[in-house]
């Protein structure tokens, strides 16, 4: 399976859009004209399978699940993925970027960013819940995302994260109220919350695995097994993702940014945002400022 397997980026599927490379809202039969859907694949984004109406099955790295009426199927960053469908099948695809479903921050644990796709199970049933209720969210989202308006992108975000609080509750129904606590995710939300509270003084794993009494080797394999990226990106994701805020959000200099963040060194703050970004801070506030005029 690994030796076929295709990349795919939001860029490589939607050229025009006012959101494109960020999010992408798609009927599935339109999606699967574009690539082939009984090959093998890996996204550079989170997806969202939206089945309203089909028969068939997607094979999920080395898991077969059936796919039925009525039923979510979510992919993860660089999970491997390959689809057989029956004829007839309807519904949409929701591809999103992490950075696009972190735009909108909020103080809450469980939503403020991207770790809670760790709380998220491969295939829902949505009639597990009420199904009414994640189609009402669903074409809540596509009406706004059809427009280019004040506030569009940052509306489309929160019901996003809406969205996602939906699929995680209705798969912990379908669990039990009664079931044991997952002691690794619980570890996978203790570092996120530790990496909010120190990423400007500790950016590197070591700190935080000293923190949760384990191995930084460990800490790093339970990190990539829930949110498909090492403990080291995720810290630094972390600082980036601070970096544009301040960028975008205030008129601090680069150089007080930089030690805002616990740089000493402003040169080693532009190194470290251009690796992530593929931007020098100074270019990423002139383009996205211009953007926004």
């Amino acid at each position: 399976m690994k030796q076929d397997i295709k990349t795919l980026q939001l860029h490589h599927l939607e050229k025009v859009h006012h959101l494109k490379n960020e999010v992408l809202i798609i009927p599935i039969a339109q999606l699967f004209d574009r690539i082939d859907a009984n090959k093998h694949w890996r996204n550079r984004f989170y997806t969202l399978f939206l089945f309203k109406d089909t028969g068939g099955s997607v094979i999920i790295d080395d898991q077969l699940y059936e796919i039925k009426k009525d039923c979510l199927v979510f992919i993860n960053y660089n999970q491997a993925y390959s689809f057989n469908f029956l004829s007839g099948t309807k519904g949409y695809a929701v591809l999103f970027t992490k950075s696009f479903y972190n735009y909108v921050y909020t103080g809450n644990k469980l939503i403020r960013s991207d770790t809670a796709m760790a709380e998220m199970p491969q295939i829902i049933d949505l009639n597990v819940s009420s199904v009414a209720e994640f189609w009402q969210n669903f074409y809540i989202i596509r009406k706004e995302y059809g427009r280019n308006r004040l506030f569009t992108k940052e509306m489309i975000c929160m019901q996003l994260k809406i969205f996602i609080l939906r699929c995680i509750r209705a798969s912990k129904m379908k669990q039990g109220r009664n079931s044991p606590a997952d002691h690794k995710r619980q570890v996978v939300e203790k570092f996120s919350e530790l990496v909010d509270q120190h990423y400007k003084e500790s950016k590197t794993t070591a700190p935080y695995a000293e923190k949760l009494h384990l191995t930084p080797n460990y800490l790093n394999t339970l990190i990539k097994q829930y949110l498909a990226l090492s403990a080291g990106q995720f810290i630094k994701n972390r600082v980036i993702l601070e970096a544009e805020r301040l960028l975008l959000h205030t008129n601090l200099s680069v150089t007080e940014i930089s030690y805002e963040l616990g740089f000493t060194d402003n040169s080693h703050f532009g190194k470290y945002f251009k690796s992530v970004t593929a931007k020098s801070p100074k270019m990423y506030r002139t383009q996205n400022k211009i953007q926004k005029s």
